[in-house]
């Protein structure tokens, strides 16, 4: 059993425990997972805020040269969906096995600029038409 990182709140102490007491991670997917518990800790405060608490990322302030009082709150939704999406990447990134199966879900390296693939062994960058890959291949 694996101790729960300190600063996490209620829901990302109860997603660290179901993860972390019921697989043996490595350091990066610990890492991974204490990412992926804070974001669950941002989408409960986000939830509260959306339902109404909005004592949990927002204050009302007073005016003192109007009188007014002014509640500001920028982006909540928004937020709230950018977070639960990083929160599914982040524990897909763990690679968890299936429990039925024991199966791992497929690795899947970098993409785009981060790993550029160099078909058929040629250097990177490297482009070529099609009627130069039929004349090698005949």
């Amino acid at each position: 059993m694996t101790s729960i990182p300190g600063g996490l709140g209620l829901g990302g102490r109860e997603l660290w425990s179901a993860v972390a007491d019921e697989y043996d991670l490595d350091p990066t997917q610990k890492v991974q997972l204490l990412e992926a518990c804070r974001a669950k800790d941002r989408l409960d405060k986000l939830d509260g805020l959306l339902r109404g608490d909005v004592s949990s990322w927002a204050r009302l302030t007073h005016r003192l040269q109007t009188e007014d009082y002014e509640l500001k709150i920028d982006a909540a939704l928004t937020q709230a969906n950018a977070t639960a999406n990083l929160m599914k990447q982040l524990l897909a990134a763990l690679r968890l096995p299936d429990p039925k199966t024991g199966k791992r879900p497929q690795y899947r390296g970098a993409r785009g600029a981060q790993a550029p693939s160099a078909p058929g062994g040629k250097k990177a960058g490297t482009v070529t038409s099609l009627r130069d890959r039929l004349r090698q291949s005949g």
